[in-house]
């Protein structure tokens, strides 16, 4: 005999399945999420992705260990006594990612992968990126006068962004305090001091560069780093820059030093709002691998533009941010108490970046990058490095 069940017992019954049903789908939903949020293992050492540089939350965590696959060049930088971060990349394998000495040398505390430099005039490469994307972008020409943008700027009708980018524009430029200021006084004081000469000589002068930055403001509508961060950093994967404002307020900060009469000593930074859009910048050297390898490879400006960015503009050879070198382009950079170059070869195979926390450690960084090519190009290479007939890719 079959017992039948009343309608409101089937109901329920029904409803129980259902709700049994769904719980089992939330949990294996939810096993997933978080299975997917788990960090990977640490490998035993890390290098950067082959063909791009880190852009996720993983792969950047995966950049901070220590890397020595050409024990030459650890063994150079070690007899250096050098003290900072430098990481040497070639044909898209990591030769050297390694901390050197301590930055802070108070606490014995030492220099590592992750550790941030201010990188002082180095900035000047990434404030031209970013005039290049508006000019990309159809917002700006660098060919037009800087009356087009600023009205009032001193002989404003024949001085070019151009002359700007090139340190070819003739003006006398702000002088430098120990004050508080803010972009626009700056600007107006640039612009008050007027011109020492007509546009086309080359003079290398900071406030070239604060007005370019300033110009980044006024035609997007962001601040400098909203910009920047929108339109450089997080297309190039770079995750541990910033400026002054926030430089101490990174716990492995380094600390700057100077040596005077052998002794390490702390020198005194002027106010960084002093150095806008020049020079009060911060990274790792991860980061600016990162930066150079996103230009070289068309995540940040078009072809066009690089290619304008990277020709020199007068005899003194400096591009829009680079020197044009022979057979690769570099930038340098010093803020009192840090050095760094930046320099990569002129197809983008290899990347040198080396920031020091004491700014007259080693005599020349230049040499130092270039004898690290050198280094890198001897026949004794360790063979899991690509053969030396790849030198200065």
């Amino acid at each position: 005999m079959h017992y039948h069940r009343p309608n409101w017992l089937r109901r329920l019954i029904l409803v129980a399945t259902l709700l049994v049903g769904l719980g089992v789908i939330v949990l294996i939903t939810t096993d997933l999420l978080q299975s997917t949020d788990r960090p990977e293992k640490a490998a035993p050492t890390t290098v950067v992705a082959k063909t791009k540089p880190a852009t996720t939350k993983t792969a950047v965590k995966k950049g901070l260990s220590t890397v020595v696959k050409n024990q030459a060049l650890d063994h150079y930088m070690t007899n250096l006594n050098f003290s900072g971060t430098v990481v040497v990349v070639r044909e898209g394998r990591v030769m050297l990612r390694k901390g050197y000495g301590l930055r802070n040398r108070e606490k014995k505390l030492p220099n590592e992968v992750a550790t941030p430099y201010y990188i002082g005039s180095a900035q000047k490469a990434i404030i031209a990126t970013a005039i290049l994307q508006l000019q990309d972008a159809g917002k700006l020409k660098v060919d037009a006068p800087i009356s087009t943008y600023l009205p009032n700027f001193p002989n404003g009708h024949n001085i070019k962004l151009r002359n700007f980018l090139t340190h070819t524009s003739g003006i006398v430029g702000h002088a430098e305090t120990d004050d508080a200021i803010t972009p626009t006084a700056l600007v107006e004081d640039i612009e008050k001091r007027g011109i020492r000469s007509q546009p086309g000589r080359w003079r290398y002068l900071d406030s070239n560069y604060t007005v370019l930055a300033y110009l980044v403001e006024k035609i997007s509508g962001q601040s400098l780093m909203s910009y920047l961060e929108k339109h450089i950093f997080k297309p190039a994967g770079i995750d541990s820059s910033g400026n002054y404002k926030t430089f101490d307020q990174v716990a492995n900060h380094s600390t700057g030093y100077k040596i005077k009469n052998g002794q390490y000593t702390i020198p005194a930074l002027p106010d960084l709002s002093q150095l806008f859009g020049c020079g009060n910048l911060y990274m790792t050297a991860d980061d600016m691998y990162r930066f150079d390898h996103a230009l070289m490879t068309d995540k940040l400006i078009s072809k066009a533009a690089r290619k304008d960015m990277l020709t020199a503009g007068s005899s003194s050879t400096y591009g829009m941010g680079f020197y044009v070198n022979p057979a690769s382009y570099s930038n340098h950079g010093v803020l009192n108490g840090w050095n760094l170059v930046n320099n990569f070869s002129r197809s983008g195979g290899t990347y040198i970046v080396v920031m020091s926390n004491v700014q007259n450690g080693v005599k020349s960084l230049g040499k130092v990058a270039s004898d690290i090519y050198g280094i890198l190009d001897k026949p004794t290479t360790p063979a899991s490095t690509k053969p030396a007939t790849l030198s200065r890719r």
